[in-house]
């Protein structure tokens, strides 16, 4: 059976867009930021992920427990290593 469902979907696949825009359904209908009209792709992936819930809070649910086994030590001193990342601005494209 899956390995059906595989040789069905390397068909489907080449035409899966042109598929989709034949039944004409609206960005929100499909309630994805990927394949938007506009072509503003990114900027909606990245506001997509700003609105989720889960990235409302800066330190995620389980956290603490993730303290007890982390080695902070190691992280501090590989965090020196790297470079600083660019700072994040409303202009910056993604």
């Amino acid at each position: 059976m899956e390995q059906s469902i595989r040789l069905l979907l390397s068909d489907i696949r080449p035409n899966a867009v042109a598929l989709v825009d034949a039944f004409e359904f609206s960005d929100g209908t499909l309630n994805s930021a990927l394949g938007k009209h506009d072509g503003n792709v990114y900027e909606a992936l990245y506001a997509s992920a700003k609105a989720n819930p889960i990235n409302q809070k800066v330190v995620f649910d389980g956290f603490e427990h993730l303290q007890t086994v982390l080695d902070k030590d190691f992280i501090k001193e590989h965090a020196k290593m790297m470079s600083p990342p660019a700072p994040v601005t409303p202009s910056s494209k993604l």
